[in-house]
């Protein structure tokens, strides 16, 4: 173990000479990236219960180091994977879509990559001290956020100074050494367009379909708010007592907001516009269900883990999985909407001479599509679906289910209407 820091030292040392390589003649072009996989995999060898106390913790700080610098690399192959469009080779719009495709990997971090990186553009002494290790990708992220046209300029010329602060305070001090600096940079305030980072809202899934709700409000929405709530929960609280139903301040507050929501979701006759939500359900598993409720030694019913069965699915309408007793429940004040597939598990084809695509048509190909865009690695949210034909529509003047399908409004207008972009394979 004698030798253990030098070993560190040389493996650094040798990243360090493989970022700074100039290839030429018949070196492979991607030569240093495949020794440094190698470097990374010879690490492994390692034993580290074999190691002191001490020397964990320097394995751990120049690994810290050395994932920057990994960082720094790979931001810079992200932009210039987007400058020479290497998403076309997959028939992708973007570096992200690209990578998930051949990689299958989570496309998000790519496009925060590719982000960062056209802000890096205008700000090589940070990404110099990024490719040096000393400063992380989530300080350049923090201070991209405060960016904003009237303060870049200063910014770029303030380099150095964020540097050095990066390196002398702790991160969680970050935000506030940014938010003095702004105070001077931008005495009269942040710019119009640049969004309240502190107040906001967010629902976050959890498995089984539920959700977690979390958000920060400002003094005047935070009084409206609880006002509102608490009034509603009392009228609950009374309700409830009157029916001798035992409840708790948490499934008030909660039955309050959603009646507040509901309300205000109507039209002034009560009716709404649209669904507020879509559930759907397979008669197999809906029967199958009823059976169990009458006598549960039967079978309870099983999902398709992968959504391709429509025989088999119990789910919202943007492909959330939902327990089939839920969807039972749900069925007692639902307006029923039958959907007939074939053999093969695709709606039966009904034609429109219409431009424009229905909507029982695109709820139709939601449902197929598990309500996800038909990029096979596109994660963009159910709100940003659109109705799409396959083929455009000024190539076939064909409106029906086999000529329709769903992508984000990103993906639609790359696209546009061009027929050799969006070819993607079908799923299984």
């Amino acid at each position: 173990m004698a030798n253990f820091q030098q070993l560190l030292a040389v493996n650094e040392h040798m990243f360090d000479i493989l970022i700074g390589m100039e290839l030429g003649g018949s070196l492979d072009a991607n030569a240093d990236v495949l020794a440094l996989e190698e470097s990374v995999d010879s690490c492994f060898a390692t034993h580290l219960t074999y190691l002191t106390r001490d020397e964990v913790s320097d394995r751990n700080v120049i690994l810290a180091r050395v994932t920057a610098k990994i960082d720094a690399l790979r931001i810079d192959a992200v932009d210039q994977g987007e400058h020479v469009d290497v998403g076309g080779l997959s028939d992708n719009r973007n570096v992200a879509n690209h990578l998930a495709t051949v990689t299958n990997a989570d496309p998000a971090p790519v496009r925060a990559d590719a982000l960062l990186g056209r802000w890096l553009r205008s700000f090589p002494e940070l990404a110099d001290a990024h490719a040096a290790g000393s400063i992380s990708t989530a300080h350049l992220t923090l201070l991209r956020l405060a960016d904003n046209v009237r303060v870049h300029n200063q910014m770029v010329e303030d380099q150095e100074k964020f540097v050095s602060w990066f390196k002398d305070v702790a991160f969680r001090d970050l935000p506030h050494v940014i938010d003095r600096w702004l105070l001077g940079a931008d005495p009269d305030g942040q710019a119009p367009d640049v969004k309240d980072q502190e107040t906001g809202l967010s629902i976050k899934p959890l498995p089984g379909g539920g959700a977690r709700i979390s958000g920060v409000l400002d003094p005047i929405q935070a009084a409206a708010l609880r006002d509102d709530i608490e009034a509603e929960a009392q009228t609950i609280r009374r309700q409830h007592q009157e029916d001798g139903i035992a409840s708790t301040v948490r499934h008030r507050t909660l039955h309050a907001l959603m009646n507040l929501v509901g309300r205000g979701a109507a039209r002034p006759d009560g009716t709404f516009a649209r669904p507020r939500i879509n559930i759907v359900m397979s008669q197999e598993v809906f029967e199958q269900t009823a059976k169990w409720l009458e006598d549960p030694i039967n079978e309870f019913p099983e999902l398709d883990p992968l959504g391709r069965d429509p025989d088999r699915k119990c789910q919202l309408i943007d492909g959330t999985p939902v327990h089939p007793l839920y969807g039972y429940a749900a069925s007692v004040t639902a307006t029923m909407r039958r959907q007939v597939f074939d053999a093969r598990s695709r709606p039966i084809d009904v034609s429109s001479n219409a431009r424009s695509i229905p909507d029982w048509m695109k709820e139709t190909q939601l449902i197929v599509s598990n309500g996800k865009c038909s990029n096979p690695v596109c994660d963009a949210p159910f709100a940003w679906l659109h109705a799409d034909h396959v083929i455009p529509y000024s190539h076939t003047q064909d409106t029906s289910l086999k000529n329709t399908r769903p992508v984000c409004e990103p993906e639609n207008l790359w696209r546009s209407n061009d027929t050799s972009r969006g070819v993607w394979n079908e799923s299984p």
